[in-house]
């Protein structure tokens, strides 16, 4: 699987975030990037918005954050990107053939980490299969290397323009419920 990161067309509302600096990781024998972007203003919508560049890594978003949890489905990504604000890492990936061990790997991980941090969720479409996203970073891998999220986690967690871990609120909670 090759390691492609081009957009969808813009969207108005839609995140345009720039890429300010891409290095190769040391896993997957190079078909794993890290990517520093600057992303436009945390502003909160109430209604869906469709990101230029994906996975997102930060900008406009959902008025209502997501619950700090393992997702089975997908989650919406204008949802998670409001706990990206709040300083949370974002696990993604897409395994149209299965990877259990890799999905066990990430629950894992998540269960390893402090409460309100991490976010695990499906996102159909990633380009490499598996990804790691906080405010204005991307990691972007065909495989999974625990080492190498481990260390993405490390070095981003709690580096947004905000610092909370809490849930949202409950009017929020309905919503995501509908």
């Amino acid at each position: 699987m090759g390691l492609a990161l081009a957009g969808c067309p813009p969207t108005p509302g839609g995140d345009e975030s720039t890429l300010i600096s891409s290095e190769p990781c040391d896993a997957c024998s190079g078909a794993c990037v890290i990517e520093n972007l600057a992303t436009d203003a945390p502003t909160h919508h109430s209604q869906p918005l469709d990101y230029e560049d994906v996975p997102p890594v930060g900008g406009p978003h959902n008025q209502c954050w997501a619950d700090w949890a393992v997702y089975d489905t997908e989650l919406e990504d204008d949802h998670w990107v409001h706990n990206l604000e709040h300083g949370g890492i974002v696990y993604l990936y897409d395994c149209p053939g299965g990877c259990e061990a890799e999905e066990t790997q990430l629950r894992e991980m998540f269960d390893s980490r402090p409460a309100g941090t991490v976010i695990v969720t499906p996102y159909a479409g990633l380009e490499g299969g598996f990804a790691a996203v906080a405010w204005g970073w991307r990691l972007v891998s065909d495989c999974f290397d625990r080492a190498t999220f481990d260390a993405f986690y490390d070095a981003h967690v709690d580096q947004a323009p905000e610092s909370v871990t809490s849930g949202p609120p409950a009017s929020c909670e309905e919503a995501l419920s509908d």
